[in-house]
């Protein structure tokens, strides 16, 4: 494993010999995510990295499996743009965790983010504070969800909040549908919400870091 990967890590190392795992975080955020920190310190038999992603969904995708190929992960999780950006990469070695996939990125950005100039919610590792939104983003996301299908791993999982105070409730259900006919093990947290809670890690872990893992990760 290459050792100078401080600029991708969640904290700082010593690294070791455990197995690696990647966090994708949302839209808005960075690799300084509190999401990242609260996984990387519940999974800490896990080498934790990540990255700043931005707003181009096609561009995260390549950017991870960027990551992939480098780092060799055994576990993925991304939240929200992140868990979509997860869906596509090319990790079929990988236990892959999407939470709250935002399939309905596009509209959830038209009718509850808005358009145009936003600020990030943590400090970014590339010195960013604001982005854009614009129509031409919300249209490449359409056209890259449509034309793309989501890829799997060695295992598949999609966690849902039951209820998505952000992308809406009916687009999680659609989401399910969409991921589980892709072969995504659905799960549902029903103390979930979209953003992540400890009840959502607590599932993650006893329902599938758990079962895939096994004692490695205690």
């Amino acid at each position: 494993m290459n050792k100078d990967i401080k600029s991708v890590t969640i904290y700082d190392p010593p690294y070791n010999d455990q197995p690696v795992a990647i966090y994708v975080h949302g839209l808005a955020s960075g690799a300084n995510a509190a999401t990242g920190k609260a996984l990387s310190k519940r999974f800490n038999n896990f080498n934790w990295i990540t990255t700043d992603f931005g707003e181009d969904l096609a561009a995260n995708v390549r950017q991870l499996n960027k990551c992939v190929e480098e780092h060799k992960p055994q576990l993925i999780i991304g939240t929200s743009m992140g868990g979509l950006t997860l869906l596509y990469a090319d990790a079929p070695n990988t236990v892959k965790i999407a939470i709250n996939p935002a399939l309905s990125i596009a509209d959830c950005v038209r009718n509850t983010i808005g358009l145009g100039q936003h600020k990030y919610f943590c400090k970014r590792l590339d010195g960013a504070t604001e982005f854009e939104l614009t129509e031409e983003m919300c249209k490449g996301y359409e056209a890259y969800i449509a034309t793309h299908t989501p890829s799997l791993g060695r295992a598949s999982y999609a966690v849902f909040a039951a209820h998505d105070e952000l992308l809406g409730d009916e687009a999680s259900v659609v989401a399910q549908k969409v991921v589980g006919d892709c072969g995504y093990k659905v799960l549902v947290d029903p103390e979930g919400t979209h953003r992540i809670k400890p009840s959502t890690i607590d599932l993650i872990d006893n329902k599938i870091v758990s079962k895939e893992f096994h004692s490695n990760t205690k």
